[in-house]
């Protein structure tokens, strides 16, 4: 048999295949196979009436149900009262006495949304007595896989800012200060989004209890959300970066400023020359009695 070849130019086998889909058409399979190599009867005589049989109907093309949509991290407060929340995380954190307690309690707390979708809590690492504490914002998805405050580039890189003002986030090395290194929000949000409020504002109270704690000299953010929510400072880093903030803690105001975070560093090199400066703004006044 010599095979046929369509006589149809491309674009009108586009048009035919539209038409098709415009008709209702969604699958070139009938119901029940069709042995097409079966003789074809021969066709009735002209004189009788023929009755056309009639095709078998087209399968009803069925929408797909739809996948049930996951509230977002604002609705979760709907299952359980968001100042019952607050009441609770409060709680939580005025009766830790020590860093390992907040660290502890901050594992136990199950009501918090982002405890259900992170990998790991990734709270703090460092000397809990030194007298710099570096606040970051929340982990991102290196972070949230190794369970630390930094990991991958974002560690690299920090090491070697830290490392020009003579401190160090891992060990001491080369004569490097070590220092106290936490996220405000230990737990990454999903898809690395912004937090919510009420997911912030639970993990403040722990946040606090830290600084009361720790009672470093002086905070360095790494972002402009821990001075935000904490002293009232800007919401973007460009406009937060380079300002000193204070923090009350107990009896002492504790001064607080903030740079970029590793990660806007790496992704725009040309705001490393403002992050210098910030840390030697840092450093200096570190350096004052």
């Amino acid at each position: 048999m010599t095979p046929h070849q369509s006589d149809l130019t491309p674009a009108q086998a586009a048009d035919a295949l539209a038409w098709l889909v415009e008709m209702g058409a969604d699958e070139i399979l009938l119901e029940a196979p069709v042995n097409r190599m079966l003789a074809v009867p021969a066709p009735e005589p002209v004189e009788s009436v023929s009755v056309p049989t009639p095709r078998p109907p087209l399968r009803q093309a069925v929408a797909p149900s739809p996948r049930p949509v996951q509230p977002p991290p604002a609705a979760w407060a709907a299952t359980a009262n968001a100042e019952d929340l607050l009441a609770e995380a409060m709680r939580r954190a005025a009766a830790c006495q020590t860093i390992a307690d907040i660290a502890a309690a901050l594992t136990g707390f199950d009501a918090h949304p982002l405890k259900k979708t992170a990998s790991n809590l990734c709270f703090m690492t460092g000397n809990i007595q030194a007298r710099v504490l570096l606040l970051c914002d929340r982990p991102r998805s290196e972070e949230d896989r190794s369970g630390e405050v930094l990991a991958g580039k974002h560690q690299v890189l920090a090491e070697r800012m830290l490392a020009a003002i003579g401190l160090c986030c891992v060990e001491e090395r080369d004569n490097a200060e070590q220092i106290l290194m936490a996220n405000l929000i230990p737990w990454r949000p999903p898809g690395n989004r912004a937090p919510t409020d009420l997911e912030i504002n639970l993990c403040l109270p722990f946040t606090r209890r830290l600084i009361e704690i720790a009672s470093p000299k002086a905070i360095l953010c790494f972002s402009a959300l821990p001075g935000q929510v904490l002293a009232g400072g800007e919401d973007s880093i460009p406009k937060a970066r380079g300002k000193w903030l204070s923090v009350e803690a107990g009896n002492r105001s504790i001064p607080m400023i903030a740079t970029f975070h590793p990660e806007t560093l790496l992704k725009s090199p040309g705001s490393k020359r403002l992050a210098w400066h910030d840390l030697q703004a840092f450093r200096d006044r570190l350096e004052q009695p």
